[in-house]
C-alpha cells in the first residue's frame, strides 16, 4: 500500500507556507479550532503564524474495538460550551486531512447551526485528491488547503508509537 510518512518537519513547513496564504486572502480569524484529535497539532503550529486563542471541539468516527469500520457519521467527544459565543467574530476550523469530508461537513454544520453570526473558513494541513462524501456548507467563508495529495495511507509523526523508527524502511 502506498503511504506518506509526514515529519513534524513537513507539517511545520506546510502550515507555515499555508498561514502565509491565509494572510494574503484577507482572512483574519480572532479565533482557532481544533478538531480533535488531528487538528490539535497543525492548530498549535498555525497558532506560531496566526497567534489567536485555541478553542477545540473532538470528534470520532472509530470504535475502540479493532477491526470496526469508522462510522458513516462523526461522534462528539468534546463541544463547545453552550456559552460561547462567537457572534461577529471569524474562525479558523483546523483538522489534519481532508478524506471524505465527514467530518468537515459535520462540524462546520454544527458550529453554523449554534453560531449563525460567525464567520468560519476551514483549513486542512492535506487535502487528498478524491471524491468527498460529504460537503463543506455554502456559508463557509474560505476553504484553505495547505498540500494537495493521492488518496494514499497518511502516517502522521504524532500517531507514533515509537518516533526514533517513524518513517524508517
Amino acid at each position: 500500500m502506498e503511504q506518506y510518512n509526514f515529519t513534524y518537519n513537513d507539517i511545520h513547513n506546510t502550515i507555515r507556507a499555508a498561514a502565509e496564504k491565509i494572510k494574503a486572502s484577507g482572512f483574519e480569524p480572532d479565533y482557532l479550532l481544533a478538531i480533535g484529535g488531528g487538528g490539535l497539532i497543525p492548530a498549535r503550529i498555525m497558532r506560531t503564524y496566526i497567534n489567536k486563542p485555541i478553542l477545540t471541539v473532538s470528534l470520532t468516527r472509530y470504535s475502540d474495538e479493532v477491526g470496526t469500520a469508522p462510522s458513516d457519521t462523526p461522534i462528539k467527544l468534546q463541544w463547545l460550551e453552550p456559552d460561547t459565543n462567537l457572534d461577529g467574530k471569524k474562525v479558523l476550523v483546523v483538522d489534519e486531512v481532508d478524506d471524505e469530508r465527514t467530518t468537515l461537513e459535520f462540524t462546520l454544520n454544527h458550529l453554523f447551526e449554534k453560531h449563525a453570526e460567525t464567520e468560519f473558513a476551514a483549513f486542512v494541513v492535506h487535502n487528498k485528491l478524491k471524491e468527498k462524501k460529504g460537503i463543506l456548507p455554502e456559508k463557509l467563508s474560505h476553504f484553505f488547503t495547505g498540500e494537495d495529495i493521492h488518496d494514499y495511507w497518511i502516517n502522521y509523526a504524532w500517531d507514533a508509537e515509537d518516533i526514533d523508527q517513524f518513517g524508517k524502511k
